[in-house]
């Protein structure tokens, strides 16, 4: 199995503008967030929701309002994360888009990893922007490990405050080293 780049990093950290830097430079690219859509929508997970959830008019909806459920986000990520983990190896991608990494435990399971950072007000602010919400996008960004945990696992670290031409020098350097 070929060994793909991971790009990985916090909610609004510039991990897609990242990933749209190596697709630029021919390489393929696949979103893990992608996938996890599909995973979610098909049958095994959704039969697992109507068996969790019971009868529930929107699905999504109800999936959102119990992600604070610490036992039941752990439940439904024990279904999705080894779906979403054999589509991401059967991809055959070269660049991965995984911002869970972490989180997930897969920092192993793949190639080389780079990491998106930048500062949390700036994170904040992206969010914020995105969302509409300050409350949401603060609940989010707390939810997420620190920064400087994720930073520890990484053979890069892209700071993706300053320009876009200097994000886009680094991510050339990346993939002349890599591929």
């Amino acid at each position: 199995m070929k060994r793909a780049l991971v790009v990985t990093g916090g909610i609004a950290s510039g991990k897609s503008t990242v990933g749209g830097m190596f697709r630029d430079l021919g390489l393929t690219v696949v979103d893990s967030d992608d996938i996890g859509l599909e995973v979610f929508g098909g049958a095994v997970v959704q039969d697992w929701l109507r068996g969790e959830l019971g009868d529930v008019e929107d699905v999504r909806a109800a999936v959102r309002e119990r992600m604070g459920d610490v036992g039941f986000r752990s439940r439904l990520n024990g279904v999705t994360h080894p779906l979403i983990y054999r589509a991401l190896v059967d991809s055959g991608a070269d660049v991965l888009e995984i911002p869970l990494l972490v989180e997930a435990g897969l920092v192993s399971a793949f190639g080389a990893v780079v990491v998106c950072d930048c500062p949390v007000e700036v994170a904040r602010d992206r969010l914020v922007v995105r969302l509409g919400d300050v409350g949401l996008a603060d609940k989010m960004l707390a939810s997420q490990v620190l920064p400087g945990v994720r930073k520890t696992f990484g053979d890069w670290i892209i700071r993706t405050d300053g320009g876009l031409d200097t994000v886009s020098d680094v991510v050339k350097t990346v993939a002349k080293t890599i591929f």
